[in-house]
């Protein structure tokens, strides 16, 4: 019997997981959910910008956590409608799209090796969780404990657990182009016209971080995305990108309303597992807390 459980194994998962000596159950291939690594031309880099806002978490986990602050060079345009093309229901932007203090960890992919070295993992996901059983797509896993961080939409139907949960939908390209842009860093476009939001380029290499949000019930679109771009002046032509890789994350901003359950024992803990847009120190906290 397996003394904890964790369902998900975004960086909240694999925390917990280590705290808790758990098994990991993920149906993803790559661990680290939202910043898990990819292979970009030689580059090794997370899915998200490796932004914090303060060094207090990461360095409590990791401690040669090797931390730049930057101060990126910003352009903006249009922001009073930002929120709307964004998510018009949520209260704010989520901090973790933008941070208030922008702290690079740049060894980051060593972070999440480290984070994921010893973690035993089963790769699938569950179908019926039953009393000290979990039933997955490979098989079924006996423990003592379970603990959510995977999505609380999914656990809600196996738990029939109803709750009021929305998210928005986000297409994130990363593009390495011929050349780096000199006139700014991080452009952020409220345009309600233009599908992207944001561009954020952190590296010292021509690589930069697209977002376009599904905000109006039509999926964005990589061609549009890239026609876009050359609208807007970032590139001349599709010749100046030397290549691109696409990923859509379906649960990428988060809101709704949720209720407490007194009945349910399964500890919910992470970005979303709690359905909280949590920043990557918040995601840490909440997972040392769990």
């Amino acid at each position: 019997m397996h003394v904890s459980v964790v369902i998900g194994g975004g960086i909240s998962g694999l925390l917990t997981a280590r705290k808790t000596g758990g098994l990991v159950i993920e149906e993803q291939s790559a661990l680290g959910g939202l910043y898990s690594a990819e292979d970009f031309q030689s580059l090794i880099i997370p899915g998200l910008p490796p932004f914090i806002h303060k060094e207090k978490e990461l360095v409590e986990v990791f401690p040669k956590a090797d931390i730049k602050e930057l101060n990126p060079r910003v352009k903006l345009f249009d922001d009073k409608h930002l929120k709307s093309k964004i998510c018009p229901e949520c209260d704010q932007i989520p901090k973790w799209l933008i941070p208030d203090k922008f702290l690079y960890v740049r060894n980051f992919t060593e972070f999440l090796e480290d984070l994921s070295n010893g973690i035993r993992v089963v790769r699938g996901y569950p179908i019926k969780i039953g009393k000290n059983i979990i039933f997955t797509n490979r098989g079924s896993l006996e423990f003592k404990e379970i603990i959510n961080t995977g999505s609380r939409v999914r656990l809600n139907a196996l738990l029939g657990r109803a709750e009021t949960l929305k998210n928005i939908g986000c297409l994130i390209l990363s593009l390495r182009l011929r050349k780096k842009i000199q006139d700014w860093d991080i452009l952020i476009n409220g345009k309600s016209g233009t599908t992207f939001s944001h561009v954020i380029g952190i590296y010292e290499e021509p690589l930069y971080y697209v977002y376009s949000f599904h905000v109006k019930g039509k999926l964005p679109d990589t061609e549009r995305v890239i026609l876009d771009m050359k609208r807007s002046g970032i590139i001349e032509s599709k010749q100046d990108i030397i290549s691109i890789r696409a990923r859509y994350i379906q649960e990428c901003i988060l809101y709704g309303d949720k209720v407490k359950d007194s009945n349910i024992s399964i500890k919910e803990c992470g970005r979303l597992g709690t359905w909280e847009n949590f920043s990557l120190n918040e995601s840490i906290r909440s997972a040392l807390e769990c």
